[in-house]
């Protein structure tokens, strides 16, 4: 399933810090025409709807915030704001992602952060369950961006203009914002952002199959053959989820989408060279699942996730702290099994697929129905009729797309391949060539990452000058 869709900026971009540690607030005054307000840096939390579609009742839930003015100079009220869109997971804030950081320094604009709604500390319930969780939605969530930017705008005087900004699914969000709130935001970066929902996501293995090269390919798919074979008898079976750190976990086929994870996550985040490197010495040397155990150990472990929190079982605790300071994978399971699929299943030619045969939609249908008793598939058909193809009409204007070329997210995102996008003027397009998920929010160096964020810059003047 590959979670790493969403714990992007927490986890390769920036340090994963303990959000109970007390935080440090520097606090100031903005001039504003009605009254004098106060700003602090750090996290808050405001009172927001449950459910923003209801006039029957108006229940709350604390979401969790983040308002940092360091960078900003002079009239503070007219200073624009860099609104940093979190994901499926506990947020940090803005202040850990290095683009964000230098458009908010350049151009003196306050970061802001929002933390999504049933992630993190921002919890409408006590638990997790099926009939809770059905106040999660992409409607939900951006009517959650534009209440809480207006709270912003009245109460704390921040009426510069705004920006979004969002990398992989929040940068789908930061799209659909600029799309359903052009009021409200003037541009929207989506780098890497997903916005195609699909559910049988065959293109994502197929994709890393062929950045991984015929070499490796060819190491990762003897592992998975020699995996296979000794998940058969019930002692080979403990011997070799024990390699992998794996022994929790229960269901074969769990444990086979935890070592597709792990090449994927290597391709995803541009770790292919060490990944492959390791695996192919260890398949001539006739201990390629040795190889790629300690590889894939190494990764997830640097990535601070162990293999049953990346395991479909792992996202069977209906308890919100279970997944603090790292993914909300349930959370995240149940948007997936109801608006968006994602479900990166093995590719239909064998040949060119990286992950077990077993992993198949049928095993995803039956992921959704174990977790949640959900029975219908997913409907992305809808999804997509809602968002993805509005924005394509040619009132639509001031959103960038960045894609590295070595993303197999960048499928379901829009570039320079979508012919209808290209026909709009409004929307921009950047394919970061030898580049990875995200890498253009981040700090990582090349020429394409510098001129799709030199492009970034350019936008953001042009934006804040209309």
């Amino acid at each position: 399933m590959n979670f790493y869709l969403f714990i992007t900026i927490s986890f390769v971009l920036g340090s994963f810090q303990n959000a109970l540690a007390d935080s440090q607030y520097i606090q100031f005054k903005i001039s504003h025409p009605q009254k004098t307000l106060e700003i602090f840096n750090g996290d808050r939390y405001f009172d927001q709807k449950i459910d923003h579609f209801s006039n029957s009742g108006q229940r709350t839930f604390k979401q969790r915030y983040f308002v940092d003015s360091s960078f900003v100079k002079g009239n503070a009220s007219a200073a624009p704001v860099i609104y940093y869109i979190c994901g499926e997971g506990t947020c940090d804030g803005a202040t850990g992602t290095a683009l964000v950081n230098e458009i908010a320094k350049k151009y003196g604009a306050h970061r802001v952060a929002l933390e999504h709604r049933y992630y993190g500390y921002s919890q409408p319930f006590a638990t997790l369950t099926s009939t809770n969780l059905k106040f999660l939605s992409l409607d939900q969530a951006m009517e959650d961006l534009a209440s809480f930017q207006r709270y912003a705008q009245e109460q704390m005087g921040l009426q510069g203009k705004w920006i979004s900004v969002g990398g992989s699914y929040p940068g789908e969000l930061s799209a659909f914002y600029r799309l359903k709130h052009p009021e409200l935001v003037v541009g929207a970066l989506a780098s890497s952002a997903p916005v195609l929902a699909k559910d049988n996501f065959e293109e994502y293995d197929h994709y890393v199959a062929r950045v991984a090269g015929p070499q490796c390919l060819q190491a990762i798919q003897a592992a998975v053959v020699d995996t296979e074979a000794k998940l058969k008898s019930p002692s080979s079976a403990l011997a070799v989820k024990i390699l992998f750190k794996s022994e929790l976990i229960e269901n074969n086929i769990d444990f086979l989408y935890v070592l597709a994870d792990m090449a994927a996550t290597a391709i995803q985040y541009g770790y292919q060279q060490q990944f492959c490197d390791k695996i192919i010495e260890g398949f001539k040397n006739g201990k390629v699942t040795e190889s790629y155990a300690e590889i894939g150990n190494k990764l997830f472990e640097n990535f601070g996730i162990t293999a049953l929190q990346d395991s479909f079982q792992g996202a069977e605790s209906i308890n919100p702290k279970d997944y603090l300071g790292w993914a909300g994978m349930r959370s995240w399971m149940y948007q997936s099994c109801t608006e968006f699929g994602f479900f990166q299943v093995a590719y239909s030619n064998p040949s060119e697929s990286s992950r077990s045969s077993l992993i198949t939609l049928a095993y995803h249908k039956d992921v959704c129905k174990r977790l949640f008793g959900i029975t219908q598939p997913v409907n992305v058909r809808k999804t997509n009729s809602k968002y993805y193809y509005n924005l394509f009409g040619a009132g639509v204007k001031n959103i960038y797309f960045t894609n590295g070329s070595n993303d197999p997210w960048s499928n379901l995102s829009i570039t320079e391949k979508n012919p209808d996008a290209m026909s709009n003027p409004g929307l921009k397009f950047f394919t970061i060539v030898g580049s990875s998920h995200c890498d253009d929010l981040g700090s990582r160096v090349s020429t394409a990452l510098g001129q799709a964020r030199d492009q970034f810059d350019q936008l953001v003047k042009l934006w804040l000058s209309e």
